[in-house]
């Protein structure tokens, strides 16, 4: 299997081994400080996994995971300190398929904090095999691969108790897998992305056009995960999912401040709500398409057959009509791949990773130790892959801790409190989006200038990784037909 240069590879030294010591152990040593006082830790720790660990439970009884109740009652219930619980009159949604919710509804069987505490340490054992399976993959510095996905991928979808880091890790031993030519394995474990169906679907559509061998597996995994969910809901839950909870939780987004889809940049430009998630949805699509198609030249380009898997999952996050933060994680394994295998690329990729590495937008709610963090972060990112200079390490930690205090700047409006108008409109029969989607727009809707920069570097970094992976299928078949001609 083809090795970067050797200047970026990390040889086994007892050196070596006892920097990676220093790097563990600081890992553990900030992971305490952010628990040891509450001006430190996360808001609303676990909050997402407050909504799946709920849906789980309504699925164990019998009830709609999707409707405002039974889910929002579980929400609401009193948790143990520092975790995130639910507020009066709102219900919200865990708009995951029922497959996908089927591990919640073990785990609701647990005492919340025991299930907390459980799915936070799954969570972490997910990054540290994506971890291991892209410094695998790329032969980058462990630190360098570590600092990439240790806040957006770590940090943020950790506290929010997200799934997000499931399919990022199933993305990237998907591509380890395909570059060692194991298709069959690498289809199976492809299909465990597909908990994060927007992620997931791209890497699996991507090896099924592209590696025959993957089509069998593929299918049957298609196969297990509708006849789960029919098991878990019925059929009436599950049209119930495609026909009405999908497209209810997109509208509900549409105006959240903290969204990187295309149909938000539309619905801050004026375009109407149904015109702006029109033009997401078909933008979706576009990318997913062109992507798949790109992936193989993209790989035969690079020497990495790892991107046929990679890359279409950051094409498609490129735009669409529903994104946060913690699925943007999903584009750095093909960034990283990328600037391993493509050493022309190696500048641009190297500043669109730190980019990515660091989840800017989430500046108000990951405690008070979030700019130092952050600015360690790109530090690491830019001594390892882009400038080893003092100089240009130092001044790219200052400027990203210059960039939060300018976004913490910009907050200048007190949010108001959405307690009487959902208290007002609250329908236990409702979808939990109809709760949501009003809840979004009283305060999601504030200090927009403060976020719209806070996204700023993800925006960039997403799209300069989409691009690399274009212009190189593109340079490849200019070069392919002018030497036909």
């Amino acid at each position: 299997m083809w090795r970067p240069p050797a200047d970026n590879q990390e040889v086994s030294t007892p050196a070596h081994r006892l920097r990676r010591l220093v790097v563990a152990s600081a890992i553990v040593a900030v992971a305490a400080l952010l628990l040891a006082r509450p001006e430190t830790r996360p808001s609303a720790l676990l909050r997402d996994f407050n909504a799946f660990y709920c849906a789980g439970a309504a699925i164990d009884r019998g009830a709609d995971a999707y409707r405002a109740e039974p889910l929002g009652a579980c929400e609401r219930t009193p948790r143990p300190a520092a975790f995130g619980q639910g507020m009066a009159n709102l219900a919200m949604p865990a708009p995951l398929p029922p497959y996908a919710l089927a591990p919640f509804a073990l785990l609701a069987r647990l005492p919340y904090g025991p299930a907390a505490t459980l799915w936070a340490l799954i969570l972490l054992a997910a990054f540290t095999l994506t971890v291991a399976a892209m410094q695998r993959l790329t032969g980058l510095p462990l630190p360098a691969v570590i600092a990439a996905f240790a806040l957006v991928d770590g940090f943020a979808s950790i506290a929010l108790g997200q799934v997000a880091p499931f399919a990022i890790a199933a993305v990237a031993f998907a591509a380890l897998l395909t570059e060692q030519g194991r298709d069959r394995a690498a289809a199976w474990v492809t299909a465990i992305a597909m908990i994060e169906p927007h992620v997931g679907l791209p890497a699996a559509l991507a090896l099924f056009v592209w590696r025959p061998q993957t089509r069998l597996p593929l299918a049957l995994a298609g196969a297990f995960c509708i006849g789960l969910s029919l098991a878990l809901t019925g059929l009436a839950n599950n049209l119930e999912y495609v026909r009405a909870v999908l497209p209810a939780h997109a509208v509900s987004e549409i105006v959240n401040a903290k969204q990187f889809s295309l149909t938000y940049i539309l619905h801050r430009f004026g375009l109407s709500d149904a015109s702006a998630l029109r033009a997401g949805n078909l933008s979706y699509l576009a990318m997913l398409a062109l992507g798949i198609a790109v992936a193989p030249i993209v790989a035969r380009r690079s020497s990495s057959s790892g991107l046929i898997v990679a890359f279409p999952v950051a094409a498609a996050l490129f735009g669409g009509p529903f994104a946060h933060i913690v699925q943007m994680a999903a584009a750095l394994p093909a960034a990283l791949l990328l600037y391993a295998r493509v050493p022309a690329l190696r500048s641009t990729l190297g500043i669109a990773i730190a980019m990515l590495a660091v989840p800017w937008v989430q500046f108000s709610t990951l405690g008070t130790l979030f700019p130092i963090l952050a600015a360690l972060t790109t530090a690491a990112i830019v001594a390892y892959l882009v400038d080893r200079r003092p100089l240009a390490v130092a001044g790219a930690a200052l400027l990203s801790l210059l960039f939060l205090v300018a976004a913490n700047g910009l907050v200048t409006q007190l949010v108001p409190d959405p307690a009487r108008l959902l208290a007002a409109q609250y329908d236990p029969r409702a979808l939990a989006e109809a709760s949501w989607g009003l809840y979004v727009r009283t305060v999601g809707t504030w200090n927009v200038a403060a976020f719209d920069l806070a996204r700023l570097p993800t925006w960039l970094g997403i799209a300069a990784v989409a691009c690399a992976g274009f212009i190189l299928a593109l340079r490849t078949e200019l070069h392919t037909n002018l030497a036909r001609s």
